[in-house]
């Protein structure tokens, strides 16, 4: 069995890929302080799944580097054994070639997303990501990484409009009914939604007009499915697309 393991600035997701299809377990790191306690939900989560316990087999993407030795005795302790799992980086053969100044400054979750929609897809890619961040991932159709960039998620909006002004709270980031906010919590809302969806998508045009590529869109993130009504251009939703892109990156690096 592979497990797939996303370790976000938000929230820790464990794929396991079963024969039925992938399962997904979402762990919060702030509840689970130890490799004991990590082992511990995904042994339960296994059997409350009736999930294989056969070989184990593992990929990490991280970008909290922290955590990544914890589930990586998490592992081992799931296991019964040293299992060794491999850990996404730069210079792994992810099927991209990264034309990029710094590549290893590149987010592994960016890069295994762009993996997978590029190997799903095998097009020019623009792969938005709505989670702590929004980011944006662009492939071109001749499976180069060429860049993206970078916006606050939608939490991180509200939490900075709360924690920066004199007299605006933090608001949950509901889903607007209109553009015209009418009250302040529902100005910031459409503030946040409207204004991620036009920001992303103006974006990805200047990308396109620079480069005279045109990319299909992919989503994922834990506020994709949110996302989806705000954005203009057609768009291929895929909630686990990083799971996607371990398994493959995976596949190609296995010995």
């Amino acid at each position: 069995m592979l497990i797939t393991i996303d370790i976000g600035n938000s929230s820790t997701g464990i794929g396991y890929f079963t024969p039925a299809g992938l399962i997904i377990q979402r762990l919060d790191p702030l509840s689970l302080r130890d490799a004991e306690a990590y082992a511990d939900a995904m042994a339960a989560f296994r059997d409350q799944n009736h999930i294989e316990k056969g070989e184990v087999r593992c990929i990490i993407s991280s970008v909290v580097p922290v955590h990544t030795g914890i589930l990586r005795e998490a592992l081992n302790l799931l296991a019964g054994r040293p299992v060794g799992p491999l850990t996404v980086n730069h210079q792994l053969e992810t099927g991209l070639c990264l034309k990029l100044g710094a590549p290893q400054t590149l987010g592994t979750d960016r890069l295994t997303n762009a993996a997978g929609a590029y190997a799903i897809y095998q097009k020019a890619v623009a792969v938005l990501d709505f989670g702590t961040a929004t980011t944006l991932t662009m492939v071109d159709d001749k499976a180069n990484l060429i860049g993206g960039a970078i916006l606050p998620g939608l939490r991180l909006m509200s939490a900075a409009l709360g924690a920066m002004t004199s007299q605006l709270s933090v608001v949950p980031p509901n889903k607007p009914d209109s553009a015209l906010g009418r009250d302040t919590a529902s100005a910031i809302c459409s503030g946040l939604f409207f204004g991620t969806a036009g920001a992303v998508e103006r974006i990805i045009a200047e990308v396109s007009a620079e480069t005279g590529l045109h990319f299909m869109t992919v989503i994922t993130g834990g506020h994709c499915m949110s996302m989806q009504q705000y954005l203009t251009r057609p768009c291929e939703i895929r909630p686990d697309l990083i799971h996607e892109g371990l398994r493959i990156i995976y596949e190609k690096n296995r010995s």
